[in-house]
């Protein structure tokens, strides 16, 4: 994922919303970025910041005094960024490391057209076919929108109302999520597993999303990374 996705702009400390306990991505650079996941354990506005030093495997990231690193956070709808220096590495008893405090921050919306393909199973929660034994669904793909919804049997007619759940793991937040979305279907085809004329029928579902969850763009953002 490029942090040049839309276009950047500058922003404040304070924009970023910036807590203890905090999941943060830390970007190493070289000739293959190595990207690490680490939390926020406090910081001094305008002095330094304090965060975990990142374990991969269970081992700690080897690490040096005086790296300069990118630092990218998610808060709300965007992506903010900031380079910063490991001034002091600490690494016994509590293995954290004090950080230059950011000079220039940029902040990137996320994109919530952007849509990707998934397998990720889906429960429907209420459809006009609500009551009768609907089989297994799953998202054929997702964006920050609407989603595709693919399953055994036909959730409703266009402009009909369903309601979706989910469950995810974000590496963003350290966190599983379920996101229940209300969406209505823009269009309803009949598919065949595989394009496989003898394989059973399916039903494919475009559906639109009414209200966005930051979660569900950060998924999608998620998804594309891993496979860019």
């Amino acid at each position: 994922m490029s942090t040049h996705e839309h276009t950047s702009k500058k922003a404040k400390f304070s924009d970023m919303h910036f807590q203890v306990g905090q999941r943060v991505q830390i970007i190493l650079e070289g000739p293959i970025e190595h990207k690490q996941y680490t939390s926020v354990i406090g910081w001094v506005e305008n002095e330094f910041l304090m965060l975990r030093v990142p374990q991969e495997d269970g081992w700690i990231v080897h690490l040096r005094e005086g790296m300069l690193v990118e630092v990218r956070l998610f808060s709300g709808l965007s992506i903010f960024t900031f380079k910063s220096r490991i001034n002091t590495l600490l690494l016994n008893p509590r293995n954290y490391m004090l950080m230059s405090f950011p000079e220039e921050i940029l902040e990137t919306p996320m994109r919530a057209h952007l849509r990707v393909r998934t397998k990720l199973p889906v429960e429907i929660l209420s459809s006009d076919l609500i009551g009768h034994s609907l089989g297994v669904f799953h998202l054929h793909d997702i964006s920050g929108g609407g989603t595709s919804v693919i399953g055994p049997h036909k959730l409703g007619e266009v402009d009909s109302t369903v309601t979706l759940r989910f469950r995810f793991d974000l590496q963003s937040t350290g966190r599983s999520e379920e996101a229940e979305m209300v969406g209505n279907i823009q269009n309803v085809e009949l598919v065949h597993r595989a394009n496989q004329s003898n394989s059973h029928p399916e039903y494919q579902h475009g559906i639109r999303f009414r209200e966005p969850d930051a979660r569900v763009i950060l998924l999608v953002h998620e998804l594309k990374q891993r496979t860019d």
